[in-house]
């Protein structure tokens, strides 16, 4: 068997199993309590939730936050622009469709996953900023990240690749800037 051939043949098993353990981690619709609790953790991770904040932030802080909303845009607007083109790209289908308070009007396909993404170029930003709350800011972003799972809107590979791309970009807008 040639290289490519067992590349292929590597590839079609990881995404074998990216799928089943994707299934295998997403609550069925009797998991109500489970689900609601995912749902929020889901929507913690929206853009137009942390648009506002930032908004409201750069409104009514003084320089030193203005700077630091202005560091988070840049390193915002960069991983999620690498996400998007990406995901233009590549067209992978979520796992199921998107149901209740979900919309794929906007954003139909799953890889990388832009909530992934956004949350962990959040948590770098906020960690470099405020490091003694590292790990809650890690620890929401692996939540948002598994919610999504949880949820059935992303696959694992989905949110792996988004977790990396938003800590790889903001990492790297921390180090340029700082």
């Amino acid at each position: 068997m040639s290289l490519p051939d067992r590349l292929g043949e590597l590839l079609n098993h990881l995404v074998a199993l990216d799928n089943g353990l994707s299934i295998r981690l997403t609550l069925t619709e009797k998991a109500r309590w489970g689900r609601a609790v995912a749902v929020l953790g889901a929507h913690l991770g929206d853009g137009p939730l942390w648009f506002g904040i930032a908004f409201i932030a750069f409104w009514l802080g003084g320089e030193a936050t203005r700077c630091f909303v202005l560091l988070a845009a840049v390193a915002a607007i960069i991983s999620v622009g690498l996400t998007t083109a990406l995901k233009l790209l590549i067209k992978r289908k979520r796992p199921r469709e998107a149901t209740g308070f979900y919309s794929t009007r906007y954003d139909r396909y799953s890889f990388p996953s832009g909530h992934a993404t956004r949350v962990a170029c959040l948590a770098v930003i906020f960690s470099h900023q405020f490091p003694h709350w590292a790990a809650v800011f890690y620890a929401v972003a692996l939540f948002v990240a598994l919610c999504r799972i949880a949820l059935g809107i992303h696959y694992i590979s989905d949110i792996l690749v988004g977790l990396a791309i938003g800590s790889l970009v903001s990492g790297g807008v921390v180090s340029i800037l700082y």
